[in-house]
């Protein structure tokens, strides 16, 4: 027995005759290293692949900066990242998510005309930046590896489907896909093809959050946009609020249908909320993706949901669109029906238990 109050799970599956001695070394030989080991590492292993990658740049310049020799570059890179995640080493992964990202970059600047000219023919760099991300994904790799390439992906993706309906649709759907991933967590945990299913929650989770101050009208996304591209958001709105308070909706049903006395009060106070935070659609996207992550059981996005959502209020709070008293009144209505919620949702719990 451990000495320890709380023997770990390994320990505990050795004692129960579940593994084996052999098998539990293997188990011990994955743990985790402590976070500020890993975070000692992962800076070392930037700065030891930076000084490689400098060193690699220097030969390949020599033979011209055309786009043949920035694509063959990032294909070395490349391929020395699928290597080193081969290794299966804190250092060495860091190390390789280096490589990878610094090859996928020149990879797709190959597809540019000149070295730096990456504004002219965007789309076309899109595509390249989608395939490459992808291809990259599919190699065995770490969660957070594979994170950062499903992310790259989406936002290619919407940057191919451009400004307007279709972007707000986008960014609906993306915040479905990421509740369902983790509302059926559960049902993929245990298999084979878990750890690539967590790394594409993780992007769509991310990317959903990110996407959703496009539903307001003088959001930062927004306006940058009309800036850039002269659209005018006026259908986005109402498109993306609808489908925001769609997807709050389905979430709440789903959590709730095992207990079907708790379903239509729990559907009203969620109909409810979404009239009153009509103005913050990110916010109702954020209060979905927060119940389908607690449902999960997933700590650190239950903190950075609470985060986003934060940066909701306080961007509907300063904007100029609506006047003090609508905005005070949309905040105040929102959390008078998720407070009565509460009180009703726990009251009738007690009842059935």
């Amino acid at each position: 027995m451990s000495n320890a109050p709380f023997p770990p799970l390994a320990e505990r599956l050795r004692e129960a005759g579940i593994i084996d001695e052999a098998r539990l070394a293997a188990l011990q030989a994955t743990t985790r290293a402590p976070w500020w080991l890993a975070l000692l590492l992962g800076f070392a292993a930037w700065i030891a692949a930076t000084m490689i990658m400098s060193s690699f740049f220097v030969p390949l310049l020599a033979f011209g900066s055309g786009p043949v020799a920035r694509g063959v570059g990032g294909l070395l890179l490349a391929a020395a990242s699928a290597f080193l995640f081969r290794l299966r080493k804190p250092f060495t992964d860091q190390m390789a998510l280096a490589f990878s990202l610094a090859g996928q970059s020149l990879f797709v600047s190959a597809f540019a005309e000149r070295f730096f000219d990456l504004v002219e023919g965007a789309d076309v760099l899109s595509l390249a930046a989608l395939a490459a991300s992808l291809a990259m994904a599919a190699i065995p790799a770490t969660t957070l590896h594979r994170s950062a390439c499903a992310l790259i992906a989406l936002f290619s993706l919407a940057w191919l489907i451009g400004a307007g309906t279709g972007l707000a649709l986008f960014g609906i759907a993306l915040a479905g896909a990421a509740v369902a991933l983790w509302l059926a967590r559960p049902a993929w945990a245990a298999h084979p093809k878990a750890p690539l299913v967590k790394a594409v929650a993780h992007a769509l989770t991310l990317a959903a959050l990110v996407l959703a101050p496009y539903g307001h009208a003088h959001s930062a996304l927004t306006a940058l946009e009309e800036a850039l591209t002269g659209y005018q958001t006026g259908f986005v709105l109402p498109v993306y609020r609808i489908g925001a308070a769609l997807v709050l909706l389905a979430t709440t049903a789903w959590l709730c249908r095992d207990t079907p006395s708790l379903r239509l009060p729990a559907l009203a106070g969620a109909l409810l909320f979404a009239l009153a935070a009509h103005p913050a659609p990110g916010l109702l996207v954020a209060v979905a993706v927060l119940l389908a992550v607690f449902h999960a059981s997933h700590r650190p996005w239950i903190a950075m949901t609470l985060v986003f959502a934060t940066l909701y209020l306080g961007e509907l709070y300063y904007s100029l669109q609506d006047t003090l008293l609508v905005k005070s009144i949309a905040l105040i209505a929102s959390g008078a029906v998720l407070l009565a919620l509460r009180t009703l949702l726990r009251a009738r719990a007690r009842r059935i238990a």
